[in-house]
């Protein structure tokens, strides 16, 4: 097998140790499932409301144990081999996983038992989590001189995570009985937008300029659309810190909640609606006609894109909790979620092939990619994932009590048949009978 030739310009020589991304990757699909088990223990209260504390834990199960911890394993690999940028004490990564593993922990018990020290505890740990990747991570982005959109792209996304961070430790200190929020509409409107818009749309987009014409060979995005994607992610984080600090409290003339969420609005117009146009286009307009199961995962998860904005919207403007709940799961189950799956396994194989086989090529017994993870074994996954997300789906609309139940077990199933997939990934040279 040869390089790809959009793997040209990348600095592969400098990827981290394989154990550092995999570490991440790994924890990410036990997370899914972790919170697929709260929602089948509970999930009348998770598809009626919000605010219900085993809502909040399995929310955070998908938010911080999955796509935070793929984000991470990401940008370790991402920001020395695309940004030719090296991330300082790279080993220290070690210790950020199992911090953000602690942390998403306590954190859960905190929701699940109101449990004061579990909440401080988590707040502890998940900020020394957060400033031990954002610090390295942070210098490494600044320090890039790889022109590439990618990179500004990585940039940005850094405020937005570290506002992020800042409210919801603001919020959960607050369940610990340490002072309150005075602002808890705005400040949770805030943390939920900038973190589902501008943290995950933010990353997902400008990586996807570089994964989805390097792995599915299609033409590269344009650039009046990725230098506009720019601009309106940048711009919609500092409207939001602007509406969030400098703006007076909503007894005044003025209505903060409203600012955000106008504030928020061009970053979610481009990540919810102009990059899955683009990517669906540049995916049907490719040269290579052969769909695999990683261009279906792309596939659903544009589609669902244009609905996460539509219930959004209809979540703000309408009385009807459903809207919200069903914004919030269908932008982290069937957008998210079905993304970080479907790129994964591509990246997973990739690794593991790049690190025990890149200096065999042309050797006898050298496997490609596709034999370390067949179609077939992905297409479980995506089969899983995506019947999971409709079920769920009908849950919310009907708030039948079966739905909510195969809802959750199709979460932890998802999960499993993640996890199974890439250990069977990284095991492949182990169990695989020699070739002739």
């Amino acid at each position: 097998m040869a390089f790809d030739p959009g793997m040209r310009g990348l600095s592969l020589e400098q990827a981290p140790p394989l154990s550092i991304p995999m570490s991440f990757f790994l924890t990410a699909p036990l997370s899914l499932a972790a919170g697929g088990v709260v929602v089948a223990l509970d999930s009348q209260t998770v598809f009626a409301t919000r605010w219900a504390p085993s809502a909040a834990a399995a929310v955070h199960f998908g938010t911080l144990g999955c796509l935070a911890m793929t984000m991470f394993g990401a940008l370790y690999q991402m920001l020395p081999v695309v940004a030719g940028a090296p991330v300082p004490a790279v080993r220290l990564a070690h210790g950020v996983h199992a911090m953000l593993v602690l942390g998403t922990l306590s954190l859960v018990v905190g929701f699940t038992r109101g449990s004061t020290l579990a909440f401080e505890l988590a707040s502890a740990l998940l900020l020394l989590a957060f400033l031990c990747f954002l610090v390295p991570a942070g210098t490494a982005a600044l320090r890039a001189k790889v022109k590439l959109d990618t990179v500004p792209g990585m940039r940005l996304v850094l405020p937005a995570l570290l506002t992020v961070i800042g409210l919801g430790l603001e919020m959960a200190m607050g369940r610990a009985g340490h002072g309150y929020v005075r602002e808890l509409a705005r400040h949770h409107l805030a943390h939920v937008g900038l973190g589902l818009v501008c943290w995950v749309g933010g990353l997902i987009v400008p990586i996807s300029w570089q994964v989805v014409p390097m792995f599915y060979l299609t033409e590269p995005y344009p650039r009046w659309a990725r230098l506009g994607s720019l601009v309106a992610l940048g711009g919609s984080t500092l409207a939001t810190l602007l509406a969030l600090f400098a703006l007076p409290p909503s007894s005044s003339a003025s209505n903060p909640t409203l600012a955000v969420a106008c504030a928020l609005a061009p970053a979610a117009l481009v990540v919810f609606a102009l990059h899955p146009a683009l990517t669906v286009l540049r995916i049907r307009a490719r040269r290579r006609r052969r769909v695999g199961e990683s261009v279906r995962f792309w596939l659903a998860a544009m589609a669902t894109a244009p609905l996460v904005l539509a219930a959004g919207v209809c979540g703000f403007l309408l009385d009807d909790p459903r809207w919200v709940e069903l914004f919030g799961w269908l932008a982290l189950v069937g957008w998210a979620t079905l993304i970080v799956h479907g790129m994964l396994t591509r990246i997973v194989p990739f690794l593991a092939w790049f690190h025990r086989y890149s200096k065999r090529i042309g050797e006898p017994g050298t496997p490609s990619m596709r034999e370390l993870l067949p179609d077939a074994r992905a297409r479980i996954g995506l089969v899983l994932h995506v019947a999971t997300a409709l079920v769920g789906t009908l849950a919310i609309a009907t708030q039948w009590r079966p739905l909510g139940l195969a809802a959750g077990l199709g979460l932890v199933a998802t999960g499993a048949a993640m996890l199974i997939a890439f250990v069977r990934v990284l095991a492949f040279e182990i169990a695989a009978p020699p070739r002739r």
